[in-house]
């Protein structure tokens, strides 16, 4: 190593699979008072009708859940960065009922911005055959993040079999690379160029004027920005040049993160809601089948949060210029 002053990082957030054996503290079951607060807020949101995205929290008054929310906005934020909510398949909602709910309970967590050119804020994981975004493609999925402070995933429908959420602490694998690989710490340091594909360019440029780490420090805190299917895309279709150390460093994240220990997969179950810091923890999808019936399809909802409590990120760590509501998001129309 040579330009980076490289140390382990340690706290809540380097977990590894070993550390949860037996340990279900990351599942919260929503309470009975909880649910028929979510009930209320979710029959006067469809009673009144509207844009679901000019719903904030304060349509969505969830006294009961108060405490469960501060509890995990601090796991989200100073904790290990991950959480699984369950309970809400026992309401008996519809998919439109399910939608309200998942956004009403996002606005207590970070406001909702959008994922696409579409300005889908509440968008649908499932496989329409788009490959060059994850959540249009079907089948395993690579580790990586999302370019936004916090994830949300709620399963509408699982899949006949496979379809596991996978995720991995990036801080164990920086931690093993290190170990193991100190020689490409700094090309994971220094980072690389990315590309954003056309449909959401707008005016802005094909490629980010600047190398993005992998792992960057911000306010004496790791932070975390892994997007592989977009720095290939630059290197593959725009020309940007790769070493082969640059190549490898990039590979071995997804590699480590894929480790039998380090990672912990989720059977998301009907109702089941994900909450993931993008800044700490990767995520990815196991293979899956999906039966012939377009109902029975695998079909989540995601939601992209911005935490207006945490950090900024600097210029650096951001993909690219464009910002939606509350500094994240990708433009709708691809109007930067």
């Amino acid at each position: 190593m040579t330009g980076h002053n490289i140390q382990k990082v340690t706290g809540e957030k380097s977990w590894i699979a070993a550390d949860f054996v037996g340990d279900q503290s990351w599942v919260h079951r929503l309470s009975d008072a909880a649910l028929a607060d979510i009930d209320r807020a979710v029959q006067a949101v469809g009673a009144r009708g509207g844009a679901l995205d000019d719903v904030t929290s304060n349509d969505f008054d969830l006294p009961s859940l108060a405490g469960d929310i501060a509890e995990i906005k601090y796991i989200l934020g100073l904790g290990r960065g991950f959480v699984l909510i369950k309970g809400l398949a026992d309401a008996g909602y519809d998919e439109d009922q399910l939608g309200i709910a998942f956004w009403g309970i996002g606005t207590h967590i970070g406001t909702g911005v959008s994922q696409s050119w579409r300005g889908d804020r509440l968008g649908h994981v499932r496989d329409i055959g788009e490959t060059d975004r994850y959540y249009t493609a079907g089948g395993e999925l690579e580790m990586h993040m999302d370019p936004t402070d916090v994830v949300g995933l709620l399963c509408m429908q699982g899949a006949a079999s496979g379809g596991l959420s996978r995720i991995a602490s990036s801080f164990a694998v920086h931690n093993i690379i290190l170990d193991e690989r100190p020689d490409l710490m700094d090309a994971l340091y220094e980072g690389f160029i990315y590309s954003r594909r056309q449909s959401d360019l707008g005016g802005t440029a094909t490629l980010s004027d600047h190398r993005i780490p992998v792992f960057a420090e911000l306010e004496n805190k790791m932070v975390c920005h892994y997007l592989p299917i977009a720095v290939r895309n630059a290197a593959e279709n725009n020309g940007v040049p790769m070493t082969d150390k640059e190549r490898e460093a990039l590979a071995l994240v997804n590699q480590v993160a894929h480790r039998p220990g380090v990672f912990m997969d989720m059977d998301f179950q009907h109702g089941d809601i994900q909450f993931l810091n993008n800044r700490t923890t990767l995520h990815a999808r196991t293979d899956y089948t999906d039966p012939e019936d377009t109902a029975l399809k695998r079909h989540l909802l995601r939601l992209w949060l911005m935490v207006d409590s945490w950090a900024s990120l600097p210029a650096n760590l951001r993909m690219h210029g464009t910002a939606d509501r509350a500094g994240g998001g990708i433009a709708k129309a691809a109007v930067s």
